[in-house]
């Protein structure tokens, strides 16, 4: 154990859970270590998620005998998006700095430190990792990868999850192709016209939304895609990116060394 692993112990472990797939396969194969360094798992509540999300929590709670806490949200996402200029649009992760990260930070600031904090990127984002580290890494604040340290890949993750037995998890990857706010703007297309197909009153909620902000949150309205769907490209659209490994977190970190918030 290193030095600043030795420091760590005496600090606060996290585990941050985005509720998808790969961060619930960390908590599979880091079960005994979250127990032993009592560490936290926490994932922020956007408000926006699919609604099987409480219900996917609850069997990976109970599954792996651990407890997720819930970070609640400052504002409503409305009041992000429509009050206080959030942006929802392909490419950007506003969203996520404002509603996720910033929460996470503000909750983490609030427990002992320093802090070691627990990611889901996989063993095809070692670059990712790397370039997120080098951007994010302070001496009270580590950031550690274990689907990566052990060579796991996304496809790997799902056995595990089925393998622990996350019934709703894996079903919604199985219809959906992924699993948090259900309006995500780096989603793809093909993603996009399966929030239409099989949930229509959170379809109608992101059109309105849209005409409300008065732009589309993917390149095109909502409606204009589902009437398009046969000429759908599915190869557009690079999936969610609430962790991104190109951008900088600083005002997150800022905020937590100095006990701020915004």
């Amino acid at each position: 154990m290193s030095a600043a692993q030795m420091q760590l112990v005496a600090g606060t472990t996290l585990y941050h859970f985005s509720g998808g797939m790969e961060s619930a396969a960390m908590l599979v194969i880091d079960r005994q270590r979250i127990t032993e360094t009592r560490a936290v798992v926490a994932w922020a509540d956007t408000g926006k998620q699919f609604p099987e999300m409480a219900t996917s929590i609850a069997e990976i709670e109970a599954a792996l005998g651990l407890s997720i806490v819930t970070v609640p949200r400052r504002i409503t996402f409305d009041e992000f998006l429509f009050e206080r200029g959030g942006m929802l649009r392909k490419g950007t992760t506003d969203c996520s700095r404002r509603m996720k990260r910033a929460n996470l930070a503000r909750h983490m600031k609030s427990l002992p430190g320093p802090y070691e904090v627990n990611l889901g990127f996989n063993a095809a984002e070692v670059r990712r990792a790397d370039d997120f580290t080098d951007r994010n890494e302070r001496a009270w604040l580590h950031w550690r990868f274990p689907l990566i340290e052990r060579g796991i890949t996304r496809d790997t993750t799902r056995g595990i999850c089925v393998d622990a037995g996350f019934k709703t998890l894996v079903a919604m990857y199985d219809k959906m192709g992924r699993f948090d706010c259900f309006w995500c703007p780096n989603q793809r297309p093909s993603q996009a016209l399966k929030v239409v197909e099989h949930y229509p009153a959170l379809a109608d909620e992101w059109h309105r939304a849209e005409e409300r902000k008065g732009h589309s949150f993917l390149p095109v309205p909502l409606k204009v895609l589902a009437a398009n769907a046969a000429k759908v490209d599915d190869q557009s659209g690079s999936g969610c990116a609430c962790f991104g490994g190109t951008e900088s977190f600083a005002d997150e970190v800022a905020a937590c060394a100095t006990g701020g918030g915004q």
